[in-house]
C-alpha cells in the first residue's frame, strides 16, 4: 500500500497550463521469428435441463459458430511473433470504424476517453499522462498556449503529420472534425461545444480554439485537445455528399475503408475478431515524433463470451496485453506464470473510476429519494470490494465518499470534514428499514414488498452487461440488500450493445454504469458527467443517465468549471458532493482501477511498469500516452 500512496502522490490534476514533454525515448525492437499461434479456447457451453431442448440447442450452436464478418478478410495466419493480442476491450460484434456512429461498439478503434483518446487508428492532438499530468505532442507540435485572458488557446500542427493517404493533417482538418460533430449531434462534441465558441484554421499549421467567455472552462478545452480525434475533411466530406446530407445515413455509415493519421490500418472486423495491421508509411517514425514504428506488425482482439474464456486465454499465452478484471490476478504469477500487474504489490492497479448505480429517477418509487437512499444504504460495498473486486479498491471507510477520486489532486477540493455526517461507508440495514418507515414507505399488501405510492410494489431490475463478471457479482450483492429492506431487486444482464441502449434512451430502472474516471479536468467532468440535465425528457443522453433535472446544481457546475481559486473551487465540489449524498441519484459500489492493465510476458516483453524509469502509464499501449509502450516492447525469443 506504501508503493500506491507513493505513486497517488504523483498523479496530479492539471491546473491550466500543460507542462513540457519529457517522454523516455522508446526501445528499438528486437529482430522477431515467427511461431505459431495456440488454438483459442473455447467457453463451455451451458447444457439444458429438458431433453426436447435438445435439438433447439443444436441449432443454436451451429448458428454461434458461424463468424459474422463485419469488413475485410484475414491476411491468412496471424504469425504470433509479429501479433500484439488484446484483451478485455471488445466485447459482442463491432459495428465499424465511425467515430461519429451513435455506438460503433469498435473498443480497439473508437474511444474518446475523458483520460485520453485511444490512438492505435485515429489520432488526437495530445497525449495526456496522469501519471506526470503531462500533455505529450502527437498530432500537435510543442505546446498549447494560453493568450491572456486565457479566451484563446493556439495549437501548431506536426508538419510531417499526415493521414494514410498522404495528405497533409490541417488546422482545417480540426475545425470540420469539431464542426461535423457539433452538426450531427455527437455526444462526445455536444460536451465541448459549450466551451468553445469556435475553432479557426489561421493557417494549415495554426489552430486556435475560441473560449465561449459566457461558459468558460480552460480545463475541459485542455482535455479537449488530449480527447478528441482530429479526423480528415476530405474523408468527413466524401461521405457526407455521399449520404446526401442524411445526418442518420451519415452516422449509420460503417467507414470501412477510413483515411485515418493513426499507425494501424482496420483490415478484419466479425463478431469473432477485431485485426489492425500496420501502416508501414506511418508518418509517427519521423524524427520530430517517435522516430521508428511501433513494435508489432498486426493489433488483434479475440471476442469472447465471457471473463471466464477469457481469463483462460490469457493464461494460456494467448492474451498479451489485457484489460479484465480477474479475480485474484496474483493466483497467476504464484502458479509461475509471465503475467505480471503494472504495480507489484496491493492494490495491483491505480484507481481511476467509480463504477456505480444509477437511479431512472423517472421511474415511479425510484422518484422518492429516500427509496434511493434506503437501497445505497443497505448494500455491502466491503463484500463488493472483497469478493467482486478482489480488493482492488480501497474501501469507502478508507476513502470517504464525494465527487472527488481518492488522489491527492481530487482530494484538495472536498472538504470531507464538511461532509461527514453525510457520508456512509458500509451496509446499515437499520438505519434504511428506520427511513422508509419513518416516511410511510411500509408493506401494505403483507406480500413482503414495501410499496410507494401505496398499492406499487417497489420491484425493479439491475442492469449490465453480460459476461462482466465483476459487476455481475457488484449487482449481486445490491440485489441482496433489497431483500433486507423489503425492496425486491433482480438483475437483468444484458449485451454490451442493449445495455449502451438503454442508459442512453432511459429504458432501465437501475443500471450500473461508471462516472467520469481520472482526466485534466477532474472532479470537475465527473460532476458534469454525473448530474448535469439540461433536458429530463430528452430522447436521448450521453451522460447523467438518472435524469434529475436540478438547475441550481447545473449552475454551480457552470460556475466550477470558470473558476480558478482552490479554496472557492473547494466550496463548490463539497456543495456537489453534499447534493450526490442527499439526493442519490447516483452511488459509487467502488473505486475502479483505471484500467485493469495486465500483460503476459510468454511472447512480448518490456511493457511498462511502476519505477521503470519510462513514466508510460497503466494505459494498456492504446491509450494516451500509454500507446508509447508499443515502442518499447520486444519478443522474448528474438
Amino acid at each position: 500500500m506504501r508503493k500506491l500512496q507513493v505513486l497517488l502522490a504523483l498523479i496530479l490534476v492539471i491546473a491550466f497550463v500543460a507542462a513540457c514533454t519529457n517522454g523516455a525515448q522508446p526501445v528499438a525492437p528486437e529482430p522477431e521469428v515467427e511461431v505459431e499461434i495456440p488454438a483459442e479456447p473455447e467457453p463451455a457451453d451451458e447444457v439444458e435441463d429438458e431433453e426436447e431442448d435438445y435439438y433447439e440447442e443444436e441449432e443454436e450452436e451451429e448458428e454461434s459458430e458461424t463468424e459474422e464478418v463485419v469488413f475485410g478478410q484475414l491476411p491468412g495466419t496471424l504469425p504470433r511473433n509479429e501479433t500484439l493480442f488484446y484483451g478485455g476491450w471488445q466485447w459482442g460484434t463491432p459495428i465499424g470504424n465511425n467515430p461519429f456512429a451513435i455506438n460503433p461498439n469498435n473498443g480497439l478503434v473508437v474511444a474518446m476517453a475523458v483520460s485520453g483518446g485511444r490512438v492505435l487508428v485515429y489520432e488526437t492532438l495530445f497525449m495526456y499522462n496522469m501519471l506526470t499530468g503531462d500533455l505529450h505532442p502527437l498530432l500537435a507540435t510543442g505546446q498549447p498556449e494560453w493568450n491572456g485572458d486565457m479566451s484563446v488557446l493556439t495549437v501548431n500542427f506536426n508538419p510531417d503529420a499526415h493521414f494514410n493517404n498522404g495528405t497533409p493533417v490541417t488546422a482545417h482538418d480540426l475545425v470540420v472534425t469539431f464542426d461535423t460533430m457539433v452538426y450531427v449531434g455527437l455526444g462526445v462534441g455536444l460536451e465541448y461545444a459549450q466551451f468553445i465558441s469556435e475553432i479557426v484554421a489561421i493557417d494549415d499549421h495554426t489552430a486556435e480554439i475560441h473560449l465561449n467567455m459566457d461558459n468558460f472552462n480552460p480545463m475541459r478545452v485542455l482535455e479537449f485537445i488530449a480527447r478528441v480525434y482530429v479526423l480528415s475533411a476530405d474523408d468527413i466530406e466524401a461521405r457526407m455528399e455521399y449520404h446526401g446530407g442524411n445526418i442518420e445515413a451519415f452516422r449509420g455509415d460503417p467507414w470501412h475503408e477510413p483515411i485515418h493519421s493513426g499507425p494501424y490500418t482496420p483490415i478484419f472486423l466479425s463478431s469473432q475478431m477485431v485485426v489492425l495491421e500496420r501502416d508501414d508509411n506511418y508518418w509517427g517514425q519521423a524524427d520530430s515524433m517517435w522516430g521508428r514504428l511501433p513494435a508489432p506488425r498486426y493489433i488483434a482482439h479475440n471476442i469472447y463470451g465471457s471473463n471466464d474464456a477469457l481469463r483462460a486465454s490469457f493464461a494460456a499465452g494467448q492474451i498479451d496485453v489485457n484489460q479484465q478484471f480477474i479475480t485474484n490476478v496474483w493466483e497467476l504469477w504464484e502458479d509461475g506464470l509471465p503475467i505480471s500487474t503494472f504495480l507489484d504489490e496491493p492494490p495491483f492497479y491505480i484507481p481511476g473510476s467509480m463504477p456505480s448505480i444509477w437511479f431512472n429517477t423517472t421511474r415511479e418509487g425510484l422518484d422518492n429519494r429516500y427509496v434511493r437512499q434506503a437501497i445505497a444504504f443497505a448494500i455491502d460495498y466491503e463484500q463488493i470490494i472483497a469478493a467482486a473486486m478482489s480488493g482492488y479498491s480501497p474501501t469507502f471507510a478508507e476513502a470517504p465518499r464525494s465527487i472527488a477520486m481518492p488522489l491527492e489532486g481530487e482530494q484538495i477540493f472536498v472538504d470531507n470534514d464538511a461532509l461527514a455526517h453525510l457520508q456512509w461507508a458500509n451496509q446499515d440495514i437499520d438505519r434504511a428499514n428506520a427511513l422508509l418507515d419513518y416516511h410511510g414507505i411500509i408493506d401494505n399488501s403483507g406480500n413482503g414488498i414495501r410499496e410507494w405510492p401505496p398499492g406499487n410494489d417497489l420491484s425493479f431490475t439491475l442492469m449490465c452487461p453480460m459476461g462482466w463478471n465483476d459487476w455481475e457479482a457488484s449487482l449481486e450483492i445490491v440485489a441482496a440488500a433489497g431483500a433486507a429492506i423489503g425492496i425486491n431487486l433482480t438483475t437483468n444482464f444484458v449485451e454490451s450493445v442493449v445495455w449502451t441502449e438503454s442508459q442512453q434512451v432511459g429504458d432501465f430502472d437501475i443500471i450500473m454504469a461508471a462516472q467520469a474516471g481520472t482526466a485534466i479536468s477532474a472532479p470537475w467532468n465527473r460532476a458534469f458527467h454525473s448530474l448535469f440535465v439540461e433536458d429530463p425528457n430528452a430522447d436521448r443522453v450521453f451522460w447523467a443517465f438518472h435524469r434529475m433535472h436540478n438547475p441550481e446544481i447545473n449552475e454551480l457546475i457552470l460556475r466550477a468549471g470558470a473558476e480558478t481559486d482552490v479554496n472557492v473551487l473547494r466550496e463548490y465540489y463539497t456543495e456537489i458532493s453534499r447534493f450526490i449524498l442527499e439526493e442519490v441519484p447516483v452511488v459509487a459500489l467502488m473505486y475502479r482501477p483505471i484500467l485493469f492493465h495486465t500483460v503476459n510476458e510468454s511472447v512480448w516483453t518490456g511493457f511498462p511498469e511502476y519505477g521503470d524509469g519510462t513514466n508510460i502509464p497503466p494505459m494498456n499501449l492504446a491509450e494516451a500516452f500509454g500507446i508509447a509502450g508499443l515502442y518499447n516492447i520486444h519478443l522474448v525469443n528474438p
